[in-house]
């Protein structure tokens, strides 16, 4: 098989494989049921990936390092308020369509020692050290305040998974707006907070 059909069928592993996970979680997913789910032998599958941790690794980089690294390339090339909504708009759509997925992965992480440990110091430790460089530079280029850039970071992260996890699924209200202007809204809450705009709401008693 060709380099372009090794690409392929590792793809067409992964994809069974989040959708095992999906419908089973990690832990009651099993290899035979992934390759069969693929199409393959279960052979097939260890000469991809040797252990059932690195499928979970493997979706964590596919569905969420990679495309924010695309979204990171493009950081000097927008406007930060066009950049963020895009930013945000792409991960609200992704998370929403993985979500089961995601949480079944995300579980592992917060249970599983070795497979934190791996997805830390293998995939997400020079990741996060990329964006924290990065952030620190728009941070200072653009006179935003004395913000940390870590603390930054995390809270993109925790308001992403506050309003996919848990808003959507509770407010049937939230779920029914769509990404774009759930993405400029939550732009406008980043970078402006919530001061009123000028001539709009209420002053100050004088």
């Amino acid at each position: 098989m060709g380099r372009r059909g090794g690409v392929e069928r590792r793809a067409q592993i992964l994809e069974a494989a989040g959708r095992v996970f999906a419908r089973r979680g990690f832990r009651g997913a099993t290899t035979r049921e992934i390759a069969r789910e693929a199409g393959v032998a279960e052979g097939t599958l260890f000469r991809y990936f040797p252990t059932k941790r690195h499928l979970l690794l493997a979706l964590l980089e596919t569905l969420t390092l990679q495309p924010i690294r695309r979204h990171l390339e493009a950081l000097n090339t927008m406007p930060p308020t066009r950049w963020l909504e895009a930013f945000l708009q792409e991960r609200l759509i992704a998370m929403r369509q993985h979500l089961p997925l995601m949480q079944a992965l995300y579980q592992e992480i917060r249970t599983d020692e070795a497979i934190r440990r791996a997805f830390l110091e293998g995939t997400v430790q020079p990741f996060l050290e990329q964006v924290r460089g990065m952030l620190a530079r728009e941070l200072d280029r653009g006179g935003y305040p004395d913000l940390h850039p870590g603390l930054v970071m995390w809270a993109l992260w925790g308001v992403l998974h506050g309003v996919t996890v848990f808003g959507m699924e509770l407010d049937p209200e939230l779920a029914a707006m769509p990404p774009e202007q759930v993405a400029r809204q939550l732009a406008a809450l980043l970078l402006h907070g919530l001061r009123p705009e000028a001539g709009h709401g209420p002053t100050g008693a004088g």
